[in-house]
Parts: C-alpha cells; sequence; structure tokens
C-alpha cells in the first residue's frame, strides 16, 4: 500500500469552516515540504461562493515544487448517489477534484441523521446487513453521478455513527465496492482527522489497483501533512 506522505488532498479554509485562509494553508505546506496541496471546502445546493475560492486558489497554481489544486467536499444525499453540490452552468469551473463523503447517512428518501439509523437497526426497522449495502450502492452511484473527477474522503467515516463498523462490511461487498471504485477512476483517501478507512478496506483499495492518497482533513494549517493514524493505517510501506 504506497500512500505519499508528502501530499494533503484534504485542507479546509476560511472559506467554509476553516481557521485558517488560503494563504496560511499554502505557506504552511511549503514549509513541511509538501509537494501536492488540495484546497477543499464545504459546499451544498445553495453554496455560491465557489467561482471567488477557485479564482484565489489560481493564484497559488504554478508555484515552484508545489503542486496546488482546488477542491469541494460534498456529502452523498441519498442512495441515488446525489450529491450536494451547487447547481446552474459552469458552477464548477476551476475545481480539480470533487471530495465524495458520508456526512450523513444517504438514505432512499435523503440523507439521514446518524441517531436515527442507529435507532432503526436497533429497533429492528433495517438491519445492519442492509444498513452497509445502502451506503456501499449510494457511494458507487455517487462516483458514476460526479460531475468532476471524484476523490472519496473519510469512507465509511458514518458507519461507527450509527453503531456499526467497517469490519462488518462482508469481504464480497469490500471486494465489489473497491473493483468500482477502481473503475471509475477514483482516489480513496486515507483520512487522519477520522482515521479511517481502516487497514483491511485500504488494503481491499490497493488490490484493486486504487490510487491511495493522504488527506489530513485539516481546519487549521498546524495539521497540514501531518499523519500519525494515516502511518499506522497504512504500515511501512508508507512512502515519505
Amino acid at each position: 500500500m504506497n500512500v505519499a506522505l508528502d501530499e494533503d488532498f484534504h485542507v479546509h479554509s476560511t472559506f467554509s469552516d476553516g481557521a485558517s485562509t488560503l494563504a496560511e494553508n499554502v505557506e504552511a505546506a511549503r514549509e513541511r515540504g509538501l509537494r501536492t496541496l488540495c484546497l477543499v471546502d464545504h459546499v451544498r445546493q445553495d453554496t455560491e461562493w465557489v467561482p471567488q475560492f477557485t479564482a484565489a486558489v489560481a493564484g497559488y497554481r504554478g508555484l515552484p515544487e508545489l503542486r496546488v489544486l482546488a477542491g469541494v467536499e460534498a456529502k452523498i444525499l441519498d442512495t441515488a448517489g446525489r450529491l450536494d453540490l451547487p447547481a446552474g452552468p459552469g458552477h464548477l469551473d476551476g475545481i480539480d477534484l470533487v471530495l465524495v463523503a458520508d456526512h450523513r447517512f444517504p438514505g432512499p428518501g435523503g440523507p439521514l441523521h446518524p441517531a436515527e439509523v442507529r435507532s432503526a437497526i436497533e429497533n429492528g426497522i433495517i438491519t445492519a446487513a442492509a444498513a452497509i449495502s445502502d451506503l456501499c450502492e449510494a457511494t458507487v452511484n455517487a462516483l458514476v453521478r460526479c460531475p468532476r473527477r471524484p476523490l472519496l474522503a473519510h469512507l465509511f467515516s458514518v458507519l461507527p455513527k450509527v453503531g456499526l463498523d467497517e469490519g462488518m462490511v462482508p469481504g464480497t461487498l469490500l471486494a465489489h465496492l473497491a473493483s468500482q471504485v477502481a473503475g471509475a477512476g477514483t482516489m480513496v483517501e486515507v483520512n487522519e482527522k477520522w482515521s479511517c478507512p481502516s487497514a483491511r478496506t485500504v488494503a481491499a483499495m490497493a488490490d484493486a489497483g486504487v490510487h491511495l492518497v493522504a488527506g489530513s482533513d485539516s481546519h487549521h494549517c498546524r495539521n497540514i501533512g501531518v499523519y500519525d493514524s494515516v502511518r499506522a493505517t497504512v504500515g511501512v510501506t508508507a512512502r515519505a
């Protein structure tokens, strides 16, 4: 499992819920010797600042020894794979990557609060197996619908929130998911903040030929490129 640790594909700024500016994030990345930095902020369907964001990021493209990318992070809304992205012509102009994320649980009719899904499982309304299957289906569908190159961010981070864990994902389903991710040309982030996906999931993705990248999910520039859980997940094969 080769994961480059001199890259950070998940760094937030003051354009959404980050504490550091784009300039502070870029400076921190340069100080730490990173060679790739993806500046990412959360969007929703009614977000209007994407053109201002991409214009600001454009000012940092072409820096010597640092590749700077622009990304937006959007949650999966339902099992059909709809994404919470701003609509309209040109709404993603200048965006390199869409980080596809499971902030809520994607149900058939829309996003569900994790507590609602946990309660449904505990009360026998839905089985754990069905919930996991729905999540994997939603993830694959989201990749198909994504209008820019997708990057799966903190895959399976919603499972502990509903009382489940990655070890409950059947091996056959995990292998199928990995195959679909690879077929879509999607990168998968090994996420520092949420310590996911697990080593088992990462290994399945690697076996399928998926391109794995590291992401700090930084909301402050001091955390950019700092990888403790990522190192533990990928082991000694990580490339510094």
